[in-house]
């Protein structure tokens, strides 16, 4: 009677060993000083003060789980690649570390705006396209607008799309590529800035 039971605990644990699911990956944006050596130096504390956001998302991006999408209308989401904080909020983080890196600046947050002066610039961004394919290519897309103090109408105003060539099957070769393409798109903006900042 024991033995019977003992195979029979045996086999209850091999059945759950076969039927659990696997364990959840989750993944962060890094910012440029993270994902790419870089000879820049640190931020100062120079006077240019700058507000990123707010950061909006196309709503089929909103989730915890990676999405990924073939060359046609099909969009696929991992429930086992996720990423660590709400998509919003990593593209506002990074962008903030990416300019204050690339201008040189201290003086930068995330919407809503925090100082009683206005920020000199603000950087308003839509997310149209976080995607791609594990072994494929990875795109992002962004809508985003420069607005400067005291100005009505935004100084500028660009669609940007990059891909990037995913180097594996990995989503951690996903997430790397899609992090190239942020560091992209965060020096396009810091060139404007700095565009702006000279003719004004």
């Amino acid at each position: 009677m024991k033995l019977k039971l003992f195979i029979g605990f045996v086999l209850a644990l091999s059945l759950c060993a076969c039927f659990s699911s696997p364990s959840s990956r989750f993944y962060m944006l890094n910012s440029i000083q993270q994902s790419a050596p870089s000879g820049m130096a640190e931020a100062d504390q120079n006077q240019l003060s700058i507000c990123v956001g707010p950061v909006l998302l196309a709503e089929y991006l909103d989730k915890k789980q990676m999405c990924t999408r073939d060359s046609g209308n099909e969009v696929m989401y991992s429930e086992f690649h996720r990423w660590a904080e709400p998509l919003d909020t990593a593209l506002s983080r990074v962008l903030v570390e990416n300019l204050s890196l690339l201008l040189g600046t201290s003086r930068i947050d995330v919407f809503p705006w925090k100082s009683p002066a206005p920020a000199d610039y603000q950087v308003r961004i839509m997310l149209l396209r976080f995607n791609g394919e594990p072994g494929g290519s990875a795109e992002v897309k962004v809508r985003w607008s420069l607005e400067a103090k005291g100005r009505k109408e935004p100084v500028f105003d660009r669609m940007t799309s990059i891909v990037e060539p995913v180097e594996s099957g990995k989503y951690e070769d996903l997430v790397k590529a899609q992090n190239k393409a942020l560091d992209k798109i965060s020096r396009e903006i810091a060139t404007v800035i700095q565009q702006a900042v000279v003719e004004h």
